[in-house]
């Protein structure tokens, strides 16, 4: 009867993964460059409580589910205009080109 607690496991996981820290344990299958990875790290702390991304680990509701390709540039742009309840400019400067260059690899963009 292993498998309920699994279950129940991974249910608490999901459910918390949503509340504000985008914390749920992120994949490791993509193969990132040193920018990539150092995006990966600040997207899950700036931005995972907002925006959903499979390989980050993320789960949220807030703003668009970025497990769709997203180009480098757009996330940029969105990341410096901060549009609807987005905070402008959240991350900037290379720590913004690093989270859109991960999203774009992450997102198949």
């Amino acid at each position: 009867m292993r498998a309920p607690a699994s279950a129940a496991a991974l249910a608490a996981v999901v459910v918390l993964a949503g509340c504000g820290g985008g914390t749920a344990a992120p994949r490791s299958h993509l193969h990132l460059n040193p920018v990539e990875k150092r995006g990966k790290t600040l997207f899950i702390r700036y931005c995972g409580s907002c925006h959903t991304l499979h390989d980050a680990g993320t789960q949220a509701l807030v703003g668009p589910d970025l497990d769709q390709p997203w180009e480098a540039s757009r996330v940029r742009e969105t990341i410096t205009d901060g549009p609807g309840e987005m905070p402008a400019d959240l991350v900037t400067g290379r720590a913004a080109a690093a989270v859109a260059a991960y999203v774009a690899a992450a997102s198949g963009g």
